[in-house]
């Protein structure tokens, strides 16, 4: 276990700038107000948000940035190339109309901690907050290691508030390392924007993609005398004939019986369609994992053909109380921003039904890991209300190609789509990674990767 408190001595305090954007909805017209929570500036503050914001249902926004923060180690993205920054985890407080920033941890990457969170961050019954860096903590592994320079596997990390009461805005919280990878095929490297989740035991689970030979694992943390254990591991293939999930990228969820449900972008490795490669192919699968006494009996229960019903699921899954599961693919569909989709359990197998194909799509867009192109659509999950209409963030959509935000009402059976908000690449942000989260008074909230006023990206509230 590896403590330590980091004083902000530098820091920066940022007030609400507001905008207020004309929405243009192609298929309905509804006026939305889009304002501008804070722009990143890629310093002490942070840069480049690919996760979602997470909500303590009171008055507290936590987020992380992929970079910015503490400069003093060299650390990389995911296309490892060296980035400004490690990047911090943030909060955003809210006090009426008005807004105030603070950051609560600076990353230090190399071989101290990590480096490049995200995924969002998890709150957990005691308060702390529970999340993951990509890479980070190296330690001689060499299969995480980048031209002889730091790299690191990645972490679980944990941070804890004060124990008295914050008087200014110099507070910091204090990071424990939860668990370091290794590397290997059995503890992975790489976990990406998937958010940890618990069980009712305590127990977490996310996910990884990036080890050599190990292009996908579901693992789950068990405590362990005051610290962490490796428990229960899924381990996909990337070898030649493999017919398993690849490049499993964000969230698990859970089913009522304790089984896991995700997507992977690619697999299985004998697919005949989007190859890309000897060990890189496939256009995406969906997966449950049922859980054995020893491990998880694996099923792919949908692989995606690259035809309308679309590739690359980047996102993860949603799921309804009937047990029906919602995503989004990243590509193809019939308007090439990806497709909006539903499995139902059906007869002991599962139904593919197609819900929306999104619009605009972006056929130059990057993806997350830089494998295929077109991944314009949602790379975050779909956020579910109370009343069953769906709502998502584009990574490349939308009139201006820089993302958009969208909700799908169900009614009667058909769901209608609406165009909530087109990013313009400017002050207002571009690029949206993380998912969306929605507050009991309707309102939308966000990230973007990039635009904003130093083109560091931006958080967002979208209010009806």
């Amino acid at each position: 276990m590896i403590a330590r408190q980091i004083s902000m001595n530098r820091w920066q305090n940022a007030l609400a700038a507001a905008i207020t954007l004309a929405s243009m909805a192609p298929v309905i017209a509804l006026a939305q107000s889009y304002t501008v929570l804070h722009s990143f500036t890629g310093g002490l503050d942070g840069g480049t948000p690919y996760a979602a914001l997470t909500w303590d249902g009171g008055s507290n926004f936590y987020g992380t940035t992929a970079q910015g923060g503490y400069t003093g180690s060299r650390c990389y993205n995911v296309y490892f190339v060296p980035t400004h920054g490690c990047g911090t985890v943030f909060r955003l407080n809210r006090s009426g109309s008005n807004w105030a920033f603070s950051t609560l941890y600076e990353f230090r990457g190399g071989s101290v901690d990590g480096n490049l969170p995200t995924a969002p961050v998890t709150i957990a019954r005691d308060g702390s907050l529970y999340g993951t860096t990509w890479a980070g903590n190296y330690n001689g592994q060499r299969s995480c290691e980048n031209v002889g320079d730091y790299f690191g596997c990645g972490i679980v990390f944990n941070l804890r508030p004060p124990a008295t009461a914050c008087k200014t805005a110099l507070c910091f919280w204090t990071e424990t390392i939860s668990y370091a990878f290794q590397g290997t095929n059995q503890d992975g490297a790489g976990p990406g924007l998937g958010q940890l989740i618990f069980d009712q035991a305590g127990n977490l689970y996310g996910t990884n993609w990036n080890a050599p030979g190990n292009p996908g694992e579901v693992f789950q943390l068990v405590p362990s005398e005051g610290s962490w254990a490796i428990g229960k591991t899924y381990v996909s293939s990337n070898g030649p004939g493999s017919n398993t999930p690849n490049l499993i990228l964000n969230a698990v969820t859970f089913d009522a019986a304790g089984n896991l449900y995700g997507a992977s972008q690619e697999g299985p490795n004998d697919g005949q369609y989007c190859i890309v490669g000897r060990y890189f192919n496939g256009c995406g699968t969906i997966y449950q994992l049922i859980p054995t006494a020893s491990g998880w009996n694996a099923n792919i229960i949908y692989t995606f053909t690259d035809a309308a019903d679309g590739k690359f699921p980047e996102a993860g899954l949603v799921a309804d109380q009937a047990g029906n599961l919602y995503g989004a693919t990243s590509a193809d569909g019939a308007g090439g921003g990806g497709v909006v989709f539903e499995l139902s359990p059906s007869g002991g197998g599962w139904t593919y039904n197609p819900i929306y194909s999104l619009p605009n799509g972006n056929p130059l867009a990057i993806c997350l890991t830089g494998i295929g192109e077109g991944c314009s659509g949602p790379w975050g999950n779909l956020l579910m209300d109370s009343a069953g209409n769906l709502y998502g963030a584009t990574y490349g959509d939308g009139a201006y190609q820089h993302g958009n935000v969208f909700k799908l009402t169900h009614s009667n059976g058909s769901w209608t789509y609406t165009d909530l908000y087109d990013f313009t690449g400017g002050n207002d942000g571009a690029n949206p990674i993380g998912s969306l989260i929605l507050d009991s008074d309707g309102n939308l909230y966000g990230t973007t990767a990039n635009g904003g006023a130093d083109g560091y990206g931006v958080a967002f509230e979208i209010t009806p």
